[in-house]
């Protein structure tokens, strides 16, 4: 899903900040149907979701910090 070419990267920030809530909460187990219903995703569309689930481990852990430490240049887009 977070590789999914149709989200926003809006939609995609939001997604990993709540995983990233999650997991510092002792969460890491996470039913991807189940999360996008509470940020507001129509139902029918996340019905498709409902039988994955991903695991959330240090390495997720690693890549948030990685990422919340990139230098913030207003001009550069991150692709």
């Amino acid at each position: 899903m977070l590789d999914d070419d149709n989200i926003s990267e809006d939609l995609r920030a939001r997604i990993l900040s709540l995983m990233y809530v999650m997991y510092e909460h002792g969460i890491v187990d996470v039913h991807m149907g189940g999360l996008m219903r509470i940020l507001g995703v129509p139902n029918e569309d996340c019905g498709e979701w409902d039988d994955k689930v991903m695991c959330l481990d240090e390495d997720f852990a690693k890549y948030m910090q990685e990422i919340q430490t990139l230098p913030d240049i207003p001009s550069q887009f991150l692709h």
